[in-house]
């Protein structure tokens, strides 16, 4: 489990390095501004607090599949004790369907594959396996994760208003869920980048009322700080 959490991280960090190296060269093609030593504080506070956010989801997604992969085993051992057992005299059993462990087991490789793909930049494929992640079991628990990822994967390529549109499904069906905090908080994000400051304040002191103790309100405290009328 470990060792997923590691390549998942590596991969994520590894895209965000290369967004950051992309900026880089868009700067030096520009005058460089100097920095004060506030900005650089808020930059590293700023990262500082993304790398949480991201240690986070990556414990929510461990345990999740401890769970599901738990589940496999206890459900393979009395399939081997039925299997040495004499056979039944009977009609046979229809095959297994719905959404039992293998079934989740599945969903969660293919959740897996999809943040893989995401960490590529190969957003369009991404957003599609995070789309069937929904679909397969669109009440299971990575249900919330799938619609904020592909909120994510609009959040990318700057269509904020399809990312607002996942983001907000994610707070209001699954309110409750781990993913709501970060869908709330990047709503925020989204309505800064479209030019609406007064809104992404809101939204970002909305955060922090209702998730006084997350990661999240954490980052929106910071960026209440960053951003002005």
């Amino acid at each position: 489990m470990r060792r997923v959490a590691v390549v998942v991280f590596a991969i994520l960090f590894a895209a965000c390095a290369s967004s950051h190296g992309d900026q880089d060269e868009t700067i030096t093609a520009a005058p460089a501004a100097p920095q004060t030593s506030a900005d650089t504080e808020a930059r590293l506070a700023q990262m500082q607090t993304s790398m949480t956010e991201l240690l986070e989801r990556i414990d929510v997604l461990n345990d999740r599949i401890n769970k599901l992969e738990s589940a496999v085993a206890a459900s393979a051992a009395p399939a081997q004790a039925r299997s040495s057992a004499p056979p039944a005299v009977g009609p046979a059993a229809p095959p297994a369907t719905g959404n039992g462990p293998l079934a989740s087991a599945r969903i969660a490789e293919t959740y897996r594959s999809a943040l893989v793909l995401f960490g590529q930049g190969k957003i369009a494929e991404a957003r599609s396996t995070f789309q069937r992640v929904f679909d397969e079991e669109p009440s299971g628990d990575l249900a919330d994760n799938a619609l904020f990822w592909i909120g994510e994967t609009y959040y990318q390529t700057g269509d904020y208003t399809d990312a607002v549109r996942y983001y907000r499904r994610v707070t209001t069906e699954f309110a409750d869920q781990n993913k709501a905090p970060d869908a709330l908080f990047k709503i925020a994000l989204s309505q800064e980048k479209s030019g609406d400051l007064v809104l992404a304040r809101q939204t970002l002191e909305e955060v922090i009322r209702k998730y006084p103790y997350s990661s999240p309100a954490a980052s929106a405290k910071t960026e209440l700080k960053r951003i002005k009328y």
